[in-house]
């Protein structure tokens, strides 16, 4: 099927959300580690993971390493490059890189990682909340150095979803005011994290962000750079008008009572975890 507008607007908001968190949170961190051989072929590829599921790919973020390539031992190697064993992308979402066939040596890289993750998803807030088991990616990298399998959930990570939608006449000739709700499921691993993201997220309200066409997303079935071109939210959203942007009408932050709380910690007992609701509007003939 066609994408839609809902489809537009939830994946802008993706770019959107994790740009304003890595930008104006500086929610993240440099660091350097090895990618290593797992399982999962993807596409016929050999897949070396890295113990972290997101890499930071945006360019706008100041200070962050951003990989074009890997090393295998000493030997830098860029997407394209490498022959027949050759790096073919890096899939930063994911924290992952595939290769044309096994390295002879430790493939390793700098990079920076986020402090939170972001993912779309479509799984209920119970699913998240209270039937996922959560690992602590600090935990991973610390006890026996392996790279992320496919089904490793790890935190603290934001998972954002599409919590309904309306339309309100605005005008007459059939204009229509859409209001669309989105949740954003916060789970963290302390109470500062919780209070600085509901801060930093309350503060962009009766803000725009900006629309993405298409042909403007910045990856491919890889995760990599489409086309190769290095992503740059602000490059992107420059110069786009009001009528290609949303309005932030409301954000709300919601705190679990004691009872919930207590029951998202039996099954991850050191997790701290909260909702941000935000409405945006978007004045629009359908």
């Amino acid at each position: 099927m066609k994408a839609q507008f809902d489809n537009q607007v939830l994946s802008s908001f993706l770019l959107w959300f994790d740009h304003t968190l890595l930008n104006v949170g500086e929610a993240y961190q440099n660091t350097t580690g090895q990618f290593y051989n797992v399982s999962q072929e993807f596409a016929g590829y050999q897949t070396y993971a890295s113990s972290y599921s997101q890499i930071v790919s945006d360019a706008s973020i100041a200070g962050a390493t951003i990989p074009t390539g890997l090393y295998v031992g000493s030997n830098l190697v860029n997407v394209g490059q490498g022959a027949g064993t050759g790096l073919y992308a890096i899939d930063y979402n994911n924290g992952r890189s595939y290769w044309s066939g096994d390295q002879g040596g430790d493939v390793t890289g700098s990079f920076a990682i986020k402090d939170f993750n972001t993912f779309l998803t479509n799984r209920t807030e119970d699913e998240i909340l209270f039937q996922s088991q959560y690992t602590n990616r600090n935990k991973i990298s610390n006890v026996v150095p392996t790279g992320l399998e496919p089904d490793t959930k790890t935190y603290p990570v934001v998972y954002i979803k599409n919590d309904g939608s309306t339309n309100d006449p605005f005008a007459f000739g059939g204009q229509d005011s859409t209001v669309i709700d989105i949740r954003a499921i916060v789970i963290a691993d302390s109470q500062f994290e919780i209070d600085a993201i509901g801060s930093l997220f309350r503060d962009q309200a009766r803000k725009y962000f900006s629309l993405f066409e298409a042909s403007e997303m910045p990856f491919d079935q890889f995760g990599y750079y489409r086309n190769g071109t290095q992503y740059n939210y602000n490059t992107v959203v420059a110069g786009k008008s009001e009528s290609q942007k949303c309005f932030l009408e409301e954000v709300n932050i919601s705190r679990f009572d004691r009872v919930l709380e207590n029951e998202v910690r039996k099954f991850n007992p050191n997790v701290y975890s909260t909702l941000i609701d935000f409405e945006i509007s978007k004045v629009r003939i359908p």
